[in-house]
């Protein structure tokens, strides 16, 4: 999903298992020129997308993780262009129009990879050229959610996190994480939107005020083991994140609940990019592979989302975050993600300003 800063003190062990050695079993006999670098997230996703592509032998996959969310990444390839040692990288909206209007994608076509005739268009996303610059694999969302057995009455809408019974229970992303989904809730909630974030922002100061705060998360590492533990029961992520924590305990999804309530669920979607100058053919290759419609069915069963090509099956645990069209306007909100990632550096700075003084 995604969107988002993950903090790789956390995430040691899994680099370290997914980086180290930098090849997939099941890849013997690859040609070295079909030899990728591939960036991709961590936990789950990382360890899924490894057993994927270890049951196919054309392309041999140098394996690295975001360190952070997404949109982190960015400024190291801005910093290393037009050679940034990555071919293959993976990302969603946001990280899609920034890299849109820097020019880095190489164009992606029907003959470079023909299984994007069964992904939806209006998932496809053109640079300032028209070309399609991203190759979808997951349509997921981002969805309130917490632990129903940890909080000690039933949360109905946003004013509820300031109840004082939930002191110490909210586990609460900064702005990079989840592009600032989590606060442009509150401005929509409030009157605002994300052009307009000052309803927020105050709604903000008096959650951190609260005390409700247990953990200031940078990372989906953080909300994992956060309320997994115990520490924080309260929070927002990915849907195939709230579905796995699900799996272990009783938690409710707050994902299709009235405007009214204030927890608006956002829909985007996940995959790759190749980027120019690198090993494109090969990159594209694999990519094509992935999102074949047995091979996406797969990867996004294993993560509990919803597979990007309509030829695939869908398996009954993501319908929580699978949306009719009247749904979607119930339910859903779709902010501009492209305004969202331009203000993401102003946004965590006025954070660290405003808000992590009251934490």
């Amino acid at each position: 999903m995604s969107s988002s800063r993950r903090e790789f003190l956390k995430t040691a062990a899994s680099a370290a298992a997914l980086g180290t050695g930098m090849s997939l079993a099941g890849a013997v006999g690859a040609r070295v020129d079909e030899t990728i670098t591939a960036v991709e997230w961590g936990g789950n996703y990382g360890n899924e997308m490894k057993k994927l592509a270890a049951k196919q032998s054309d392309v041999k996959i140098n394996w690295q993780l975001h360190a952070g969310g997404a949109m982190a990444i960015l400024p190291k390839i801005k910093a290393t262009w037009p050679r940034p040692g990555i071919d293959l990288l993976t990302g969603w909206d946001a990280s899609w129009q920034a890299i849109a209007r820097e020019g880095w994608a190489e164009p992606v076509t029907l003959d470079k990879v023909p299984n994007l005739a069964d992904i939806p268009k209006k998932l496809l996303v053109r640079d300032g050229a028209g070309n399609i610059i991203n190759i979808p694999r997951t349509i997921t969302s981002l969805i309130w959610f917490y632990l129903e057995d940890k909080v000690p009455f039933q949360i109905t809408k946003i004013e509820d996190l300031l109840d004082p019974r939930l002191k110490g229970k909210i586990c609460f992303p900064v702005p990079t994480l989840n592009n600032n989904l989590q606060m442009v809730t509150m401005a929509l909630h409030k009157g605002g939107d994300e052009r307009n974030m000052e309803p927020a922002w105050e709604f903000m100061k008096a959650l951190a005020r609260s005390g409700n705060i247990g953990r200031v998360a940078i990372s989906d590492t953080d909300i994992t083991s956060s309320t997994t533990s115990g520490e924080t029961c309260i929070g927002i992520r990915s849907g195939p994140g709230a579905i796995e924590v699900g799996r272990k305990f009783k938690t409710r999804l707050l994902s299709k609940m009235d405007k009214e309530s204030g927890f608006r669920t956002f829909v985007l979607q996940e995959g790759w990019c190749v980027l120019k100058g690198g090993r494109t053919d090969a990159a594209f290759k694999f990519a094509n592979f992935a999102i074949g419609p047995e091979a996406n069915a797969e990867f996004n069963q294993a993560i509990h989302a919803v597979p990007a090509n309509m030829k695939s099956k869908m398996p009954d645990e993501t319908k929580p975050i699978a949306f009719s069209n009247e749904e979607m306007e119930r339910y859903v909100y779709i902010p501009d993600f492209a305004y969202l990632s331009s203000q993401l550096d102003t946004w965590m700075k006025r954070w660290e300003q405003e808000i992590a003084p009251l934490l």
